[in-house]
């Protein structure tokens, strides 16, 4: 017991060292090519989350030290912020830490405190707020059904610039509040074997499910369900599975 103790240690601590010795780190895909030097995540006074990224630019004309910020609507983060949640290794290990799960770049960043830099791993399957999620093909996939039949859902964020100017804090009033936003995506998947099988929208769904389709089809419609609602689609598909 002692020397798997030891084992995951040393396993861990590899990362953390690596951790420190490549900092600073972009945790976003982003517009600067200058890496930023520090960002937070905040709430203002409209109630919008953002994330707010702090720049140093060196001006070689002036050699003076520019800082600017650029603030985005969102935050490429899985609901937003950091949780304590736990990580599965494929030896079977399970390790509790402060996480966050960065969409856009499918990358878990782990810490033992808030004090600590962050460490970016690709663990096999990570728990967080509740929600587990399984690596399949260098991608992260929520599963939310497993009965007969698999639901793999797939979260997607991108971050779409509202201009390509840096801020300097001289600019005139007005003009965009934000200097982009990070918009989030769902996709549902049927796993099938190895391959998954993206699950289509409105009527074309039926056509999953083969000589039962007018069974599921009257089923849904009996019920009421709204199929752009995720509980009604994983109550279709366990009907489905009871058939």
């Amino acid at each position: 017991m002692e020397k798997t103790l030891y084992v995951a240690s040393l396993f861990f601590l590899c990362f953390w060292t690596k951790a420190q010795e490549n900092k600073p780190y972009n945790y976003f895909v982003q517009e600067s090519k200058i890496v930023d030097s520090g960002n937070t995540i905040e709430v203002n006074k409209k109630g919008d989350t953002v994330f707010v990224a702090h720049y140093k630019r060196q001006d070689l004309i002036n050699t003076s030290n520019q800082d600017f910020i650029k603030t985005y609507k969102g935050t490429p983060f899985f609901k937003n912020g950091w949780y304590r949640g736990k990580v599965q290794t494929g030896t079977g290990m399970e390790w509790e830490f402060v996480m966050a799960y960065n969409i856009q770049k499918e990358e878990i960043y782990l810490s033992n405190n808030p004090n600590m830099e962050a460490t970016v791993m690709k663990p096999v399957s990570f728990t967080m707020e509740g929600h587990t999620f399984r690596q399949y093909k260098n991608q992260y996939y929520e599963v939310i059904y497993e009965g007969g039949s698999q639901i793999w859902k797939e979260y997607g964020c991108s971050l779409i610039f509202s201009n390509s100017s840096q801020r300097t804090g001289y600019e005139a009033e007005g003009g965009d509040e934000y200097d982009g936003e990070f918009l989030k995506t769902v996709k549902y998947y049927l796993k099938e074997g190895d391959r998954l099988r993206e699950i289509p929208s409105k009527n074309r769904l039926f056509k999953l499910f083969g000589s039962k389709s007018n069974d599921v089809k009257n089923y849904a419609k009996t019920e009421g369900l709204n199929l752009s609602k995720e509980i009604n689609l994983v109550s279709l598909f366990r009907y489905y599975d009871s058939l």
